[in-house]
């Protein structure tokens, strides 16, 4: 008897929670059909923008450095920066495409395009503003910023961006960061500093060109410490 008195109880409370709910649907059915449609049309926009505007504008953006991209190839770097009066160069990329990856690759070329010039300030800025996904772009912009710093005697801040690029993500290329880290080192007189670069290339790259020359800068870094 008493599972029969629970079993309606049970049923009482659902029919309650259901009665409820049919309640809370009718008094505030506009509501919520107001909030179903704001989501509706904000996919739509959304939607609507990748599809009709943002990947139309990457397109184009492409389209349009590619002339840029050929100047740089061959070493015509002011076209390349600047167009040459019907292809855009990087620096109109960047200002009518700089939301696109377009435009954020074209301040790459920008900053070496400025790097080969003897632009080094340029460079700088230019490359700090490149922010990359692609692991070597990205590294490889590091140690651009880090070579112009070198152009400009600023060895402390050089020295920080080849680290910087060679600890991005480790890959082939990060030994030869590595290698420009150490001789700034030594340029700056923090030869404990550029003895711990090298003896990494030995350790960790000992595959590579550089490691097969690296006991004698080892070596050069030990005497020069103990002075």
């Amino acid at each position: 008897m008493s599972k029969n008195i629970k079993k309606e109880e049970n049923l009482k409370a659902v029919g309650e929670a259901l009665s409820k709910g049919e309640k809370f649907l009718a008094e505030n059915k506009s509501k919520l059909i107001g909030v179903a449609t704001v989501v509706i049309v904000v996919v739509i926009v959304i939607f609507g923008y990748i599809h009709l505007i943002a990947k139309p504008r990457e397109n184009t953006a492409h389209e349009q450095m590619a002339a840029a991209q050929r100047y740089f190839e061959i070493d015509s770097l002011n076209l390349a920066l600047n167009g040459d009066g019907i292809n855009l160069g990087f620096y109109e990329i960047i200002d009518e495409y700089g939301s696109t990856g377009a435009g954020r690759l074209a301040h790459f070329y920008a900053g070496f395009c400025n790097l080969h010039l003897g632009n080094f300030e340029e460079a700088i800025s230019q490359l700090k503003d490149f922010n990359g996904q692609d692991e070597i772009l990205q590294a490889r912009a590091y140690c651009g910023i880090g070579d112009a710093y070198v152009e400009l005697e600023q060895y402390d801040d050089a020295v920080s961006y080849f680290m910087k690029a060679a600890n991005y993500r480790e890959n082939d290329f990060s030994v030869a960061y590595l290698m420009k880290a150490g001789l700034t080192y030594e340029q700056l007189g923090k030869y404990a500093e550029a003895l711990e670069v090298y003896k990494k290339i030995k350790t960790h790259y000992s595959k590579t060109v550089e490691a097969q020359e690296i006991d004698k800068y080892i070596e050069r870094a030990e005497i020069k410490q103990l002075k």
